[in-house]
């Protein structure tokens, strides 16, 4: 009877790892498909056509023509505006780093040369806004663009040529 029981563990222990070795070789077979159909559709997407691959050469031009030549400069205006508005019976406060993008050394020095004027119309235009508006981003975009507008025909007007590109908020502070 002992024989008899070996004679069954081993039977049962010989069907365990077939079973296993039969799971194995289907995980195997499912990788290596999946791993097949992934190289096939990276192949089709990096070598999917010559029209693709003349438009995407295109594009590069496109890219490197649309590239300016000259680096972007960045005037910072120095020091910080503090603005105070009434809100109710509150006094708050806006404290606000702003600098100026442009690839043009004239609009450099044409805002350190008219930098009183800059300051002082930031100051007017900021100090003109709602304080509950400028809370919102919809607002501090708007007033990004308003000043950016503002500073763009004062060059303008000072130098006689555009080369405001951006005016940047490097620091919004609200209390």
């Amino acid at each position: 009877m002992a024989a008899e029981q070996d004679l069954k563990l081993d039977n049962g222990e010989e069907e365990a790892p077939k079973s296993g070795k039969k799971k194995l070789i289907i995980i195997i077979i499912i990788a290596v498909v999946i791993l097949a159909g992934a190289g096939a559709a990276a192949a089709f997407f990096l070598l999917g056509g010559e029209e693709d691959a003349e438009g995407a050469e295109e594009e590069v031009v496109e890219e490197v023509v649309e590239e300016p030549p000259i680096p972007a400069q960045y005037v910072v205006l120095k020091p910080e505006f503090v603005i105070s508005f009434q809100v109710g019976p509150r006094q708050r406060f806006l404290q606000l780093n702003i600098e100026v993008m442009t690839r043009k050394q004239s609009v450099v020095d044409a805002l350190t040369l008219h930098e009183p004027m800059v300051r002082n119309d930031i100051i007017r235009i900021v100090g003109e806004q709602n304080f509950d508006h400028l809370r919102t981003a919809e607002g501090r975009v708007q007033l990004q663009e308003l000043l950016f507008k503002h500073l763009s025909q004062l060059i303008q007007r000072e130098t006689g040529t555009d080369g405001v590109e951006a005016v940047l908020f490097t620091d919004f502070v609200m209390q």
